[in-house]
């Protein structure tokens, strides 16, 4: 796969590794654990939906899509109910429709808006905002399309902690029993577990026996379909290339792809489906549908979720991406790669730019917990601090906004002066058009001549003040 290669993470989540740039796109402990736990749950998105009539998210560096994958999860798994009331209002809607006449303009305007039904009758007061989900719309910022094609193809594999749990539930997890059985299950069974190229798993130090026991992260099966759909739409016959389908049959990336996902997507190619109308179409497609979806999730009624996201991708450079895009949003995740080998993603000019397109309540995450990134932040004044993790009682991101009462963890007064040495010296891009080896270059410069203490110089500062307090 180019200068990249599949592999699983420790939590059954499919990872990247660049050969380029010697480096991991995701965590070797789980891409799906680290999207729900340095983004999707610190942005508070359960909060949003109950108030909002619309949500916009803008994902930076989608790659294979974990961040808008968790997301979307969070959304469809925390709100089976009210998607099915949705669902009923919306057959209720089209009825009405069919025998009242309405002016055909102001249902060309509705369209253009792309504001939902159901949002315009919370906005009329007609119903209660209890029962009803806002529109999401989410961006999603990438340089590579083979990635994007490929992205809702990935599967994510069950570790042996996920098969005990069929055997024996969680219910019975308050006895002592229940996880030395399980330690004794995922001990015996892990020699199953997915299995990496020798020099990948030696390189990450990937430990599968031990699969992360108490992982509790997923992708709802509706998820993929829904970005295959969308996917399908943007490419039509274009999707599925001779080069796409290489990967997919190639001997040892095949295994990271699921086989009802790549049938539904050659379906989808070759059947042309939002194309067609008609009764036997939609019967077909409605048995289609549930040939490849999951058993468990048959109860939510596919068209009403998928109806509540509108994902719209932009394939090219994030920095001319961002410099088209006019919108306002309410989360913004910002999971380029690593500073080091992307800076061009993490310039002050950069920041600035993401500065104005978040709205004044709205926060942006990011897992980086540098002192140069978080003085980037501090010098396009937002608010700063910490993404705490309660399960791991640990701190594991950086948040932003320019409301300071979402910053629920500040920095504290030693992070704070970290930032303002050497070490919190951040990248420039002039007119976001210099390459990497540019930045990094005027910033070693900034760095060599700087009259600020080192970080080094501040730690041991600190260390004999013993402000172990503040650390």
């Amino acid at each position: 796969m180019r200068d990249y290669e599949p592999y699983y993470t420790e939590d059954g989540s499919i990872g990247l590794y660049s050969y380029g740039d010697k480096d991991v796109f995701h965590s070797k402990f789980g891409a799906l654990t680290e999207a729900w736990e340095k983004f999707v749950i610190p942005s508070k998105i359960d909060e949003l939906l109950t108030w909002q009539e619309e949500i916009n998210v803008l994902d930076i560096c989608y790659g294979i899509g974990y961040n808008t994958k968790a997301l979307m999860t969070f959304v469809i798994e925390n709100n089976k109910n009210k998607i099915y009331k949705k669902n009923i209002f919306q057959k209720i809607f089209n009825f009405l429709m069919s025998i009242v006449s309405i002016d055909s303009d102001n249902i060309q305007k509705k369209k253009k808006k792309k504001i939902s039904i159901y949002n315009e009758a919370i906005h009329n007061n007609k119903f209660s905002d209890k029962d009803f989900l806002p529109k999401i719309y989410i961006d999603c910022l990438d340089i590579n399309e083979e990635l994007i094609k490929l992205s809702p193809l990935f599967k994510t594999v069950k570790t042996p902690a996920e098969y005990f749990s069929y055997i024996l539930p969680d219910i019975f997890d308050c006895f002592k029993f229940y996880y030395k059985l399980q330690n004794v299950f995922v001990n015996i069974f892990g020699v199953f577990s997915p299995k990496n190229k020798k020099n990948i798993t030696e390189l990450l130090e990937l430990k599968f026996k031990n699969m992360h026991i108490d992982k509790e992260y997923k992708v709802n099966p509706i998820v993929n379909y829904i970005l295959i759909n969308r996917v399908s739409e943007i490419y039509g016959k274009e999707y599925l290339t001779k080069d796409i389908k290489n990967i997919l049959r190639e001997k040892w990336t095949r295994r990271f792809f699921a086989k009802s996902l790549i049938k539904y997507a050659k379906f989808n190619q070759f059947w042309g489906y939002r194309k067609t109308s008609g009764g036997i179409i939609s019967t077909f497609l409605h048995n289609i549908y549930y040939l490849y979806l999951s058993k468990r999730y048959k109860n939510i009624k596919f068209k009403a979720a998928e109806s509540l996201f509108e994902i719209k991708f932009h394939l090219n450079d994030a920095r001319k991406s961002i410099q088209k895009i006019d919108k306002q949003y309410d989360c913004i995740f910002l999971d380029a790669f690593t500073y080091t080998k992307a800076p061009q993603l993490w310039s002050v000019e950069f920041i600035a730019e993401l500065y104005k397109r978040l709205k004044d309540n709205g926060v942006l995450m990011t897992y980086s917990n540098s002192a140069q990134i978080r003085n980037t932040f501090l010098e396009n004044n937002f608010y700063v601090g910490k993404i705490f993790n309660e399960k791991y009682q640990k701190f594991v991101g950086t948040i932003a906004s320019k409301d300071k009462s979402k910053i629920e963890y500040p920095l504290n007064n030693y992070e704070i002066g970290l930032c303002n040495t050497k070490a919190g010296i951040p990248y420039h891009d002039p007119n976001l058009a210099f390459s990497a080896k540019d930045i990094m270059e005027l910033r070693e410069y900034e760095f060599r001549h700087s009259e600020l203490m080192s970080s080094s110089k501040y730690m041991k500062y600190r260390s004999i003040r013993s402000d172990d307090n503040e650390v």
